[in-house]
């Protein structure tokens, strides 16, 4: 896990306050669908610091923990083996695309991808490393002008992508919410 955290600090050091535009600071909670292995809750605290390659797209390294409440056993409950509590650290390349982006409503579509190591193996008899690639909507309320909200929606799949003998993966529906930080003094293409 260290380790993990290293390399995601030296993947940051690139974005200096000069090419960094905005903080976001997001949580995300959700539900997996239900399969023969069970069904897992996730919740997630991220940070993300995106860079604007135009006024309506940004780029963005995103880290931060994750929780996860999963069947104990590869075999779901079926056996009454219960759940467990799985901590982990993820990092992803985030790709947002602002739709009307200077009013005080706007919507926005999102995508990306990256690894997440954890405690535990995750789903259970699988793989301690997977890859958490994600798809979601939301808006962003600027009301005040000084620190937007946003709201949301992901659609995600964690996944060790066939490296492990077993990868049944996760599909996780999740509900973001969080709040926006613009940094940049500088102006916008």
């Amino acid at each position: 896990m260290r380790s993990f955290a290293l390399a995601l600090a030296l993947l940051t050091l690139p974005l200096s306050a000069q090419t960094l535009d905005e903080v976001r600071v997001v949580a995300v909670g959700g539900k997996s669908a239900t399969t023969w292995h069970g069904q897992a809750d996730m919740q997630a605290l991220q940070i993300e610091l995106g860079h604007a390659l135009s006024p309506r797209t940004t780029v963005a390294i995103v880290a931060g923990g994750v929780n996860l409440w999963q069947p104990r056993s590869w075999f779901g409950n079926q056996y009454g083996d219960g759940h467990e509590s799985v901590r982990g650290l993820a990092a992803s390349l985030l790709v947002r695309r602002a739709f009307y982006a200077h009013a005080k409503v706007h919507p926005y579509v999102e995508g990306g991808t990256g690894p997440m190591i954890a405690e535990k193996r995750v789903p259970a008899s699988t793989s301690r490393f997977n890859f958490i690639t994600h798809a979601g909507a939301g808006i962003v309320l600027n009301a005040n002008g000084r620190m937007p909200i946003l709201a949301g929606y992901r659609f995600m799949h964690v996944s060790n992508g066939g490296y492990s003998p077993r990868n049944p993966g996760l599909n996780v529906s999740a509900a973001t919410f969080g709040v926006q930080i613009r940094t940049a003094t500088r102006r916008r293409r």
